[in-house]
């Protein structure tokens, strides 16, 4: 017996012009209609496109905006991290030892994630490091052997050396 609906039935349906298909069961459906009528005994009409375009934008919008509350929550009062550079010596491998201070100058104690670099210009290889967490206020000596340089990169020039910490 067949089904309503049913092309073979149905003769708002041919299934040899377009078509859409019903969401639910799969049966085909005239052009723009997205539930046949089993499924949609009542003939609601599905939300426009404009409808569902907008609620994803709103959507995207609200998870921005939560994950920017969140970023600022989590991150308020953390650093700066002003650095001095102590002393630098060179090891017998060709690495060198950094002698440094750094400064937490936020209102929560954090670590401070910092990178050694040649003239300021990093490369892929120069070494990056986070320290103990500092409390709000306080200074922490730090004394970092660095390894020496990969093949093929510069070699560690003592005076020009940069420390940044974040």
């Amino acid at each position: 017996m067949p089904l309503p609906g049913d092309p073979l039935v149905d003769p708002v349906v041919d299934p040899t012009r377009p078509h859409d298909i019903c969401g639910r069961c799969g049966r085909p459906t005239p052009l723009g209609v997205s539930l046949c009528e089993d499924d949609n005994p009542a003939g609601l009409t599905p939300p426009s496109a404009t409808q569902v375009h907008g609620t994803i934008l709103g959507g995207v919008v609200i998870g921005f905006v939560g994950l920017a509350l969140l970023a600022h929550f989590v991150l308020a009062g953390v650093g700066p991290f002003p650095t001095r550079m102590e002393s630098v010596t060179a090891t017998g491998d060709g690495g060198v030892e950094v002698v440094f201070s750094v400064d937490n100058d936020g209102s929560k104690a954090s670590a401070a994630t910092c990178r050694v670099t040649r003239g300021g210009v990093g490369l892929v290889s120069d070494p990056v490091f986070r320290t103990l967490p500092i409390p709000p206020g306080q200074t922490l000596a730090v004394t970092r052997p660095i390894a020496p340089p990969p093949p093929g990169d510069p070699a560690w020039v003592l005076d020009r050396l940069v420390l940044h910490c974040s």
